[in-house]
């Protein structure tokens, strides 16, 4: 494999959603009749942080390794022809099959997406949980990092 940062990206996923995940667990309380949580406040939006990390670099991941993948499974014009594809075409074609997976991954990439490039006026009318969205790029990572062969 060439010199690259994968494997780092890799690691700043796992260790930023292993983090996260101890954030929320330290973050709540249950509730005495057992109907729920109560939720404590975080100044800092420790968890919140790291699941931004999370879905950042989940992206570098998958972006950095379909680049690695095409170069050398197929070819650089390949790589080029595909390299606009949406994130659920890019893991099909490194072999992905699992539909869980592909069907969270357009979601992944619009998350990501709004993520690297806010627009903060835009109401898209929708809410999103940044955790929630940290375990679907967790979850895309960790299945195609045992599927894809480099």
């Amino acid at each position: 494999m060439p010199y690259s940062n994968v494997t780092i990206y890799e690691q700043i996923v796992k260790e930023n959603y292993d983090a996260m995940v101890v954030d929320v667990e330290n973050g709540r309380t249950p509730k005495q009749d057992g109907s729920g949580y109560i939720i404590k406040y975080d100044p800092t939006r420790s968890s919140f942080k790291k699941s931004m990390i999370v879905v950042t670099f989940a992206g570098m991941w998958l972006e950095a390794v379909f680049h690695q993948f095409m170069l050398k499974n197929h070819s650089k014009n390949q790589f080029n022809k595909h390299d606009k594809a949406s994130y659920k075409e890019k893991l099909e074609l490194m072999g992905v099959t699992d539909s869980n997976i592909l069907n969270s991954a357009n979601n992944f990439q619009k998350t990501r997406n709004e993520l690297i490039h806010e627009k903060a006026y835009m109401d898209k009318g929708e809410i999103k949980t940044a955790q929630k969205e940290a375990e679907v790029a967790y979850k895309i990572i960790e299945h195609a990092s045992n599927i894809v062969v480099m």
